[in-house]
């Protein structure tokens, strides 16, 4: 068996995983640091301003940015970075804002990635309503003494792991949710990192700086954290149990046990409310969508399901790759799909530039549901009109 160390051409995709999930938490250190008021003023150090685009960036998206990608080149120096923000201004932040990478943190965070991997459902042989329980929660372990983890690979696990570095592309949403975090409006505010290999969401995570009502946040640090995908073949909310995939609600259910969708507010009006409407009116969602602001916060709420959010209708201009690549990789895992409006596929292989999602995305907590609201909103043939 080869080394488990990957040469300087390969890179080893549990520990980008690792680095990603340990990144998204210090990142998120970051940007509560900047939301403070600075210790000479009452005013935040976020210096909000807006790009050439038209949309708001702050230095903490910079400094978020800047740890991750220096988290993935730890990793690999080789591998391909997709960022929302662009290289020149990362390059600029002054260092003094960014958080070196917690050794407690990172070791922590590969204990888990390892665990999950090791008792994958594909691997155990598990179903998912068995698999329950089974993972190894981050909060049994402490900075003194970590759980018996084997960091071992098997010769076959090694080939499916440790991977030529020109397959994988780490896809960075540092700060989804700016204009709200430059307001003051926190809940809206998510890290978004993928792990993509061969142009397909491989391993995604999502992390809430300033927590999640009701969600127990990692580490003892102030964020929550979900994460999974095909590499660990599940989906989990970090230190605690794994994402349960959607189960749709028995014929002749009343409304409030239907599954409901999300839209920004900004959509309350026009087709995208229109057609959720619609669907409601044929039962097949609660006749009420919901109105949530950040792309982060739309996908946190399609896994967790806590209010039986399980759509995010958006068939048109207006999100980018990198608001989409993370959760498009745990939704995979749980039983959920993601496309554009006309049921492909999103291009993971597009540059920067070109990252904008023109078609729209479908994002559902169900194969089945997406494919009957992808069938009535082709049958009706809306017109995909402005606002």
């Amino acid at each position: 068996m080869s080394s488990t160390l990957p040469s300087s051409s390969n890179v080893n995709l549990l520990e980008m995983a690792s680095s990603v999930l340990a990144s998204a938490v210090l990142a998120s250190e970051s940007i509560r640091c900047f939301a403070q008021p600075h210790r000479d003023t009452s005013e935040d150090q976020k210096n909000a301003r807006l790009k050439a685009d038209g949309s708001f960036v702050t230095d903490a998206d910079f400094a978020a940015q800047r740890i991750i990608t220096s988290a993935v080149r730890g990793v690999s120096d080789r591998v391909r970075i997709l960022g929302e923000e662009n290289p020149e201004g990362v390059a600029k932040v002054d260092d003094k804002s960014l958080h070196m990478m917690d050794p407690n943190v990172y070791e922590r965070c590969r204990q888990e990635v390892y665990a999950r991997f090791h008792q994958r459902p594909q691997k155990t042989g598990l179903s998912s309503k068995a698999f329950i329980g089974a993972a190894l929660p981050l909060s049994t372990i402490t900075a003194t003494k970590f759980p018996e983890v084997s960091f071992a690979l098997s010769e076959q696990e090694e080939n499916d792991v440790v991977v030529d570095a020109s397959r994988v592309c780490v896809i960075i949403d540092p700060l989804d949710g700016t204009s709200s975090y430059a307001k003051g409006q926190y809940d809206a505010v998510s890290v978004l990192i993928a792990v993509n290999l061969d142009f397909q969401p491989y391993f995604g995570d999502i992390c809430k700086p300033f927590g999640c009502e009701g969600v127990a946040s990692i580490l003892g640090t102030q964020c929550v954290a979900v994460y999974g995908g095909s590499l660990i073949g599940a989906g989990y909310l970090a230190g605690g149990d794994q994402l349960q995939p959607f189960k749709a609600p028995p014929k002749g259910s009343s409304k409030d046990d239907l599954p409901r969708a999300v839209i920004s507010s900004s959509r309350s009006k026009g087709i995208v409310e229109e057609v959720c409407r619609h669907l409601g009116s044929i039962g097949l969602l609660h006749p009420e969508p919901m109105h949530i602001s950040g792309a982060g916060e739309k996908s946190l709420r399609l896994v967790l399901r806590r209010e039986n959010e399980a759509l995010w209708f958006f068939p048109r201009e207006g999100t980018s790759l990198w608001d989409i690549a993370a959760s498009d990789a745990i939704l995979r895992s749980i039983g959920g799909k993601v496309t554009d409006k006309f049921g492909r596929q999103l291009d993971y292989s597009k540059s920067r530039e070109k990252a904008e999602n023109l078609d729209g995305i479908i994002a559902c907590s169900s194969e089945q549901l997406h494919s009957e609201c992808m069938r009535i909103f082709q049958e009706m043939k809306w017109e995909d009109e402005d606002d």
